[in-house]
């Protein structure tokens, strides 16, 4: 038997074990239905400066492209904090690359009662090339802010995205918990 026939009976094998093991997608299940509703309920504050209005619109556009909800059930604050550091200095101590960390901590709050329902954060590395040309420093480091934020937002929408997947499923489980069970050899009340 060949390589690639061993290979392709290998897979035939593994399938029907994958099919078994309980695994369902995150996002999508390819019939174009939504599959975090709960993205479309969410308000994401309103921003302090442009770099956090640069994240709010990246967040508008991944959580709810049909546009922000009329009655929000859920708010989504953020706070960014960037730095930037040297990479790679010459010998004449002229810096060539650097690097900027991008780091977003965000809370999901009960719209109503503003209650912290989930708290998270998510941070980001970009690397620039500096050089001689101001304007091109400014380009390369504005690139460079917009990969990291990009990024940074996708992670969040990740993170919030398994909060609502694990709840969708553990909240039926809780609410079967909490119901009495019946005492055996007691009458139940009908």
């Amino acid at each position: 038997m060949s390589w690639s026939r061993a290979g392709a009976f290998c897979l035939l094998l593994t399938l029907p074990a994958l099919a078994g093991c309980g695994f369902r997608p995150l996002y999508g299940s390819g019939d174009g239905t939504e599959v975090v509703p709960e993205f479309a309920q969410i308000a994401i504050a309103q921003p302090d400066d442009r770099g956090e209005q640069l994240l709010r619109n990246r967040l508008l556009d991944i959580l709810t492209p049909k546009g922000s909800p009329d009655r929000p059930r859920y708010l989504l604050n953020y706070r960014i904090t960037e730095s930037v550091g040297s990479v790679f200095v010459t010998r004449r101590e002229e810096i060539t690359r650097s690097n900027l960390v991008f780091s977003v901590s965000a809370t999901l709050h009960d719209y109503e009662s503003g209650a912290t329902i989930l708290s998270t954060s998510a941070t980001s590395r970009a690397s620039f090339n500096q050089t001689t040309n101001d304007y091109a420093n400014l380009i390369t480091e504005r690139d460079a802010r917009n990969r990291a934020m990009r990024d940074a937002a996708e992670q969040i929408r990740i993170r919030l995205a398994n909060y609502f997947d694990r709840w969708r499923h553990e909240a039926p489980r809780q609410a079967q918990e909490l119901q009495p069970l019946p005492r055996a050899g007691m009458p139940t009340a009908q």
